[in-house]
């Protein structure tokens, strides 16, 4: 009697595992989420810039200038100033597009921006005009500026880029003489609108939706020019206003907020 009831003890205690994981159901097996896609710069996309212009321009004597006239002692392309600086706002929008394989992001892109830059300096005196010559001042203004670039960027890290940019440029510039401590009829001013080229860099981070951030330098040189070439000259600067050469180039360091909508 205690052999079998010792027997149906065992007998129970082994069943009762196998009818306890015959009843409990196995999870089905769910893998992992995908990762998210990893961001891509591919797309065309406008936005909107503002910083800080500076630069630096010079006046210099050309042929036919009143400058070079025998007993001043000044030979064409002397100088009328010395080097000035320029500084001014900048802002605007700009336009383009990217495209990336790999880590490589190949871009275009165009601006146009207004600027109130400017710059003066008194000029060098000259030998017939020693009496006097330093109350006279030169001045460089810039009004806007066009750029139209290239872009090669490279996206070290999944939502951040940083890259050089270079094209062309376009600008209208102002150039002024006038006398100091006078208002009416001692000046002259010209308008130009030039063309030059363009370098420079910057980074830029995708904040999401679209939506990104970059900061950006550039650097903008111009061919030298000349102007004051076109009359009429009138009033008591008649005979001090005379064909010049200017030389300007730009040191641009701006913000920018983007929107890719393609």
């Amino acid at each position: 009697m205690k052999k079998l009831f010792l027997g149906s003890l065992v007998a129970l205690g082994l069943g009762t595992p196998a009818a306890f994981a015959a009843e409990r159901a196995v999870p089905a097996y769910t893998p992992p989420p995908p990762p998210p896609p990893a961001y891509t710069w591919t797309g065309c996309y406008v936005g909107a810039s503002a910083g800080y212009s500076g630069g630096t321009s010079q006046h210099f004597t050309t042929a036919g200038s009143i400058f070079t006239r025998a007993g001043d002692g000044r030979v064409v392309g002397g100088n009328i100033t010395d080097s000035f600086d320029l500084s001014g706002f900048i802002g605007g929008g700009q336009i383009g597009c990217n495209w990336q394989w790999g880590p490589w992001v190949f871009g275009v892109e165009a601006d146009g921006s207004g600027t109130n830059k400017e710059g003066q300096a008194q000029e060098v005196p000259l030998a017939t005009f020693s009496a006097g010559r330093q109350n006279w001042v030169s001045q460089t203004q810039e009004r806007w500026l066009v750029t139209a670039r290239g872009k090669l960027g490279w996206a070290v890290w999944d939502k951040s880029m940083v890259y050089v940019t270079g094209g062309g440029a376009w600008a209208k510039i102002d150039s002024s003489e006038f006398l100091l401590g006078t208002f009416i009829g001692t000046g002259h001013q010209e308008s130009n609108t030039r063309s030059g080229w363009t370098v420079g860099g910057g980074g830029e981070y995708a904040l999401g939706y679209g939506w990104s951030v970059k900061g950006e330098f550039l650097y903008v040189k111009f061919d030298n020019f000349n102007t004051f070439t076109t009359g009429p000259f009138s009033g008591v600067g008649t005979g001090n206003i005379a064909p010049r050469e200017v030389k300007l180039e730009d040191f641009i360091w701006r913000g920018g907020l983007n929107y890719k909508f393609y």
